[in-house]
């Protein structure tokens, strides 16, 4: 039977993969510092083959992974841990002379480093069994696996969006990462489940002016109302550099209209019915620090206020997820346990500090959860990654999903329990991104056997 010291050893080097991958699914975390760990540096983009992101004196850094696999994606190599570890072999300091070798009784007990490693029949990724669509994930009582869609095999792809229906259009951003020299573009992806790269860019994510500065541009966020996509990026800075960062808003309908505004820091964004929603300093020439910023598109043109403040003493700002009843679960990452903490703003209260300006505090409203991301809606209700909260191997326990009961003419929201959509019985299948698709739930998932995208609906 293989031992606990073994898998850990191979898991350990299975968490540099996975560190890799959260670089791709997780957003800006918008600390002064750089880093404080591996987890801050998830904006970073996708590593190159063969290296993982580590925070070395609180800046971002690339270092090689130990796997020999010579695969591209995170979720397509072979796990590392079937190479035999160096710590296999006897201790020098072990070996006895030949003449003067003890006997059985007072032979010196190997150090842990002399236990032999097994074979690679003895990974339990390996031998595990994997569905086609979801691996080895675990669906719940009451979910249903939909369509599933291979995901083009995009070396610089990054966020997913879909319409909101009932023809769902995938769009996506490629470039804009630490690892591209390329500006940021948006793509179609083919309506559902007919998933494919289209043949040319749609949209620069990049504003006029900054389309020719030096690289560096990350592309920070993909959302869609239906109508338009808004589309956000920043320069990251690690608090030496002046805040930068802008969004843009493209019309679905005629490509050549976009309206580009300045957004310093712009991290995260949502959409609802005639607004976006955005984490940064600013939007347009609205400039009253980090929170909550909104920008109404249902007159033209479009108007920005913030509407939402975060606690004093966070690292920054987090996701922004929708409902299809109107709860927008706003979140922060909070010092104290470098986790992100949501809270679910009623629909009232949103729709009051649109229309007087005045912004409501994020962290009165009911508390959702504290999770690792990612986050999205599904229906009335969000469902969120959670797990562990050591870096590098965060030890994903669930994807849960908690309901919003609202009542008293949309001015109370209670936030429900959590309800497991897919477990995870090993980390040999993770999901490295959520979106909503209509009142069902998009998650993109990763293995050895490759990234699908996978449809799971409330079969109740």
């Amino acid at each position: 039977m293989r031992s606990n010291k073994m898998w850990m050893g191979k898991k350990g080097q299975r968490a540099a993969l996975l560190g890799t991958l959260l670089a791709v699914m997780l957003g800006s975390t918008g600390c002064g510092e750089e880093c404080l760990d591996a987890f801050d540096c998830r904006d970073q983009g996708a590593a190159p083959a063969g290296q993982a992101w580590a925070c070395v004196e609180e800046k971002c850094t690339q270092v090689a992974i130990n796997n020999n696999t010579g695969g591209d994606d995170a979720g397509t190599n072979t796990d590392a841990g079937t190479q035999t570890d160096a710590g296999a072999q006897t201790d020098a300091g072990t070996q006895t002379d030949a003449g003067t070798e003890p006997d059985a009784g007072t032979e010196p007990a190997p150090d842990a480093g002399t236990e032999p490693e097994p074979d690679a029949g003895s990974d339990p990724c390996e031998s595990a069994t994997y569905d086609p669509k979801l691996g080895t994930l675990q669906l719940q009582t009451g979910y249903v696996a939909g369509e599933s869609a291979a995901v083009p095999g995009l070396a610089n792809s990054g966020q997913i969006v879909v319409t909101p229906g009932p023809t769902y259009s995938l769009y996506t951003v490629i470039g804009g990462s630490v690892s591209s020299s390329d500006a940021p573009v948006v793509y179609s992806l083919g309506t559902w489940p007919q998933v494919e790269l289209g043949a040319t860019p749609l949209f620069d994510v990049l504003s006029p002016e900054d389309r020719s500065t030096t690289p560096g541009w990350i592309a920070s966020a993909l959302v869609t109302d239906g109508q338009r996509l808004l589309t956000g990026y920043m320069r990251p800075s690690g608090g030496i550099a002046p805040a930068s960062g802008g969004v843009g808003v493209h019309d679905l309908a005629t490509s050549a209209s976009s309206t580009y505004l300045p957004a310093p820091n712009i991290l995260y964004a949502g959409a609802a019915p005639g607004v976006f929603l955005t984490v940064s300093d600013s939007l347009g020439t609205v400039s009253e620090g980090q929170g909550i910023y909104a920008l109404k598109t249902d007159a033209s043109p479009f108007t920005a206020l913030k509407v939402g403040t975060f606690p004093e003493n966070i690292h920054g700002g987090g996701a922004i997820s929708v409902s299809t009843h109107g709860v927008a679960m706003l979140s922060y990452l909070s010092k104290s346990d470098t986790r992100y903490h949501g809270h679910a703003v009623a629909p009232a209260l949103l729709a009051q500090a649109l229309a007087t300006g005045t912004p409501f505090a994020v962290a009165d409203a009911p508390e959702v959860v504290s999770f690792l991301g990612p986050v999205s809606a599904m229906g009335e209700g969000v469902v969120v990654l959670r797990g562990g909260d050591a870096p590098p191997d965060f030890a994903f326990t669930d994807v849960s999903r908690y309901a919003f009961t609202v009542t008293d003419a949309g001015a109370t929201v209670t936030v429900g329990a959590p309800e497991p959509v897919l477990t995870f019985p090993n980390q040999c299948t993770l999901v490295s991104m959520m979106v909503p698709m209509g009142s069902d739930l998009l998650v993109k998932v990763q293995d050895k056997n490759g990234a699908r995208l996978v449809r799971i609906r409330d079969g109740r």
